[in-house]
């Protein structure tokens, strides 16, 4: 009984942290590169390339059935969900003002 409790709390969190990789990689490609050098972070590039490595080792530590992880507790794992928070709580708050709803890059404009 306790290991079954045990399982289903590790399958919980390690499918929260899939499901907050994947929201922060979605949500760290819409700001422009011009957002985050203004915000003073590190460039679109190297966050984008940060938190799709957090979302692989997510996807790679869910368990079974839908994964062939142990669970997300782990110390890849442990980082990858730092990587997500530092994203949300920092970055996201600083890039955020400096983005222009509509702006498609240098030139500018929507469809």
């Amino acid at each position: 009984m306790f290991a079954f409790l045990q399982s289903a709390v590790i399958f919980l969190i390690s499918i929260a942290a899939l499901v907050g990789s994947v929201w922060a990689l979605i949500d760290a490609a819409k700001y422009s590169n011009e957002a985050y050098v203004a915000a003073g972070k590190q460039t679109k590039t190297i966050w984008l390339v940060i938190l799709g490595i957090a979302t692989l080792i997510a996807f790679i530590s869910v368990p079974a059935p839908i994964g062939v992880g142990s669970g997300i507790i782990g110390f890849f794992g442990l980082l990858s969900i730092v990587a997500v928070l530092v994203y949300f709580v920092e970055v996201r708050v600083k890039v955020a003002p400096h983005h222009r709803p509509g702006s498609r890059g240098p030139k500018g404009g929507t469809w």
